[in-house]
C-alpha cells in the first residue's frame, strides 16, 4: 500500500504528524544535513506513524518508498516556503491570491456542498487551487494534504 491509496483522512493525520518533524528541523533540512532518508529513519524509529497506521502497513516496502517520497515532497515545498517567506521579508512582495482566483472559489464553494474553513485571505495560489481541485475533483495532490482542513463537506438532512 502506498500513501496515494489511503483515504484523505488517514493521510492529513501523516502530513500533520511529519510537517511538525520538519518545521523542527528545518535548519538541517535547508542545510541539506538531514536527508529524506535520515528523515524517515527518525520518524520509524520514534514510532511516529503508529498510532496512525498498522505496523504491517508501516514495514510494506511499497509504503517506505511512498513515504520517502512523500517525506522529499514535503521537505521539497518547505524549503521553497522558507525562500519565499525569507525573500517577501526583504521585497515586501508578498505572493497573494489573485482577486479572480478567490472570486472564482467563492462562486464554486457557493455551487458546491463546501464551506470553507479559514479566511479567504490568508490561503495563496496553491492553495485555492488545490482547494478548486478538491472541490471539483475530490483529489488532493500529495504534500497539500493541509488543505483538507481548510474545507468542510456540508451534510445536509
Amino acid at each position: 500500500m502506498t500513501i496515494e491509496e489511503l483515504d484523505l483522512n488517514t493521510r492529513n493525520k501523516i502530513y500533520n504528524s511529519t510537517k511538525k518533524f520538519i518545521r523542527k528541523y528545518q535548519k538541517g533540512i535547508s542545510s541539506g544535513k538531514l536527508t529524506a532518508e535520515k528523515f524517515a529513519e527518525n520518524i520509524y524509529a520514534n514510532k511516529i506513524l503508529s498510532s496512525i497506521l498498522d505496523e504491517s502497513i508501516l514495514n510494506q516496502a511499497d509504503f517506505q518508498n511512498s513515504y520517502l517520497n512523500y517525506i522529499n515532497t514535503l521537505m521539497k515545498n518547505q524549503n521553497e516556503s522558507f525562500k519565499n517567506y525569507i525573500n517577501s521579508k526583504h521585497n515586501k512582495n508578498n505572493i497573494k491570491s489573485t482577486v479572480s482566483l478567490q472570486i472564482k472559489l467563492k462562486k464554486i464553494l457557493k455551487n458546491s456542498d463546501y464551506l470553507l474553513n479559514i479566511p479567504i485571505k490568508y490561503l495563496n495560489v496553491n492553495d485555492i487551487e488545490a482547494i478548486v481541485k478538491y472541490i471539483e475533483t475530490g483529489q488532493i495532490d500529495i504534500g497539500n494534504e493541509k488543505i483538507y482542513k481548510y474545507v468542510e463537506k456540508i451534510h445536509l438532512n
